[in-house]
């Protein structure tokens, strides 16, 4: 009798534990997630619509949850994953960029000659230019992890120094054809 309750009770935590992860994932990214835009001023024609995602501890953990889930991850592979992801959160800050802009305006990377500059700014005033701007081939995994992907978007991961934030901070997208500022609250 003993042995069936423990064996209903684990296959019960193997089947519910991955709908958990999988509710966490939704809310979480929503809310790392901010979207910005920037339109001609005169005729409205969109120039920029992206979305940044913040990886904070929080969303860090849902992120690394949501990998080893629909990656199918043995507990060895995770553990290694978990790690590297950990690593990665003590080194600097990271965030995810979609973006939909005009091909003329494609060009982002963190160099002088890039069309579109990024910066954070933290609620101290200070203003860091990123350590790396990487485009990020878009895959299927791609759109699991970021549902507002679509077939015009673009994807980079934008990293920079890890400084003291303050309860709030901010990342601008900028060009000469506009500015678009995304904020965030730390909690």
């Amino acid at each position: 009798m003993g042995k069936r309750i423990s064996s209903l009770i684990l296959a019960l935590v193997f089947i519910v534990a991955p709908v958990i992860a999988e509710a966490a994932y939704g809310p979480s990214l929503r809310s790392a997630t901010k979207v910005g835009r920037v339109f001609h001023t005169v005729t409205w024609d969109l120039k920029l619509i992206w979305h940044a995602t913040f990886f904070s501890d929080t969303f860090r953990d849902a992120y690394i949850d949501r990998h080893i889930k629909v990656n199918y991850l043995s507990p060895e592979e995770a553990a290694l994953y978990r790690e590297e992801q950990e690593r990665r959160q003590a080194d600097s800050w990271q965030f995810t960029i979609i973006m939909y802009t005009k091909s003329d305006y494609k060009n982002f990377t963190s160099f002088e000659d890039s069309f579109w500059k990024i910066l954070l700014e933290t609620e101290s005033g200070e203003v860091y230019k990123p350590i790396s701007v990487d485009m990020i081939p878009i895959t299927p995994y791609e759109e699991v992890m970021y549902p507002f992907i679509d077939r015009w978007s673009a994807e980079y991961r934008v990293t920079f120094p890890k400084v003291p934030l303050g309860e709030r901070f901010w990342l601008t997208m900028e060009s000469v054809v506009g500015k678009s500022t995304l904020t965030w609250r730390v909690k």
